[in-house]
């Protein structure tokens, strides 16, 4: 199995892409430690995580406290001994108004969750993997970092500061081998695009099959990437099958953005 014997922390562990992570980590061997600020969530996926013969503990914990971010990886370790790798999903919906006619403190709140509470995850978990001699460390971007969506300036300038510190990160950690990698998804197929495509089918008056016409036709695939493949793609990025990789931000949009 892909992540055999491995313990995974996956802090910002929504309904969406969070449980696909879990569910699939689980499935290839990793005791999973699921987190978001609220009790509710992460505890129905370690739930479906153990029923389906997994190993998984969950936790309240608000990325946007340090001590709170330090008491996640001591429960880790309590629990499963080790930190091998860990996955940052957490993001804010602070600041979705233009730039000029947003309050820059929102955009700040915004940039505190999104971006400052990886490096905040990253800083309590880099004592436990120098210890064991190496871990991983992948961060969750967005394809709106490198390409402009509109009224989302604040989610995407802080998407954008991940990638840069993905960078930066990955050359401090290399020498004590820590890989410290980004996964950049576009449109992922699951329940909240499904949602926000219907809300906007409803705004425009027409249906969601015609929203999603233009956006296919983007994508050389022909269709938008599951939340459950872009899970596959960061357990990736997780694995010691990306043992050689770090530093790099990989694009998982069915090919709508290619990388030079």
């Amino acid at each position: 199995m892909l992540l055999s014997g491995k313990v995974l922390i996956i802090a910002g562990a929504g309904p969406g892409l969070g449980r696909r992570l879990a569910m699939l980590g689980a499935k290839e061997g990793a005791r999973i430690v699921v987190a978001t600020q609220f009790r509710e969530g992460p505890e129905q996926t370690a739930a479906e995580v153990r029923a389906s013969g997994g190993q998984a503990i969950a936790r309240v914990a608000d990325i946007g406290s340090a001590s709170d971010c330090r008491g996640l990886a001591e429960a880790t370790l309590e629990e499963f001994g080790r930190i091998d790798g860990l996955i940052n999903c957490a993001f804010s919906t602070e600041a979705t108004g233009p730039f000029g006619e947003t309050a820059l403190e929102q955009w700040m709140a915004n940039f505190n969750i999104t971006c400052l509470g990886a490096l905040r995850m990253a800083e309590a978990v880099v004592a436990s993997m120098k210890a064991r001699g190496g871990g991983a460390i992948v961060n969750v971007s967005s394809m709106a970092a490198v390409q402009h969506v509109p009224e989302q300036s604040a989610y995407a300038i802080a998407k954008a500061a991940i990638e840069g510190a993905t960078r930066q990160l990955a050359a401090e950690l290399g020498p004590h081998n820590i890989r410290v990698n980004c996964a950049r998804p576009g449109w992922m197929w699951g329940a909240t695009t499904q949602a926000y495509l219907q809300m906007q089918a409803e705004a425009r008056h027409c249906t969601v099959e015609d929203m999603l016409t233009p956006i296919r036709a983007r994508i050389p695939l022909g269709r938008i990437p599951t939340d459950e493949e872009c899970a596959k793609a960061v357990l990736f990025l997780a694995s010691d099958y990306a043992s050689a990789l770090t530093g790099v931000t990989l694009d998982v949009n069915g090919g709508e953005r290619m990388s030079a």
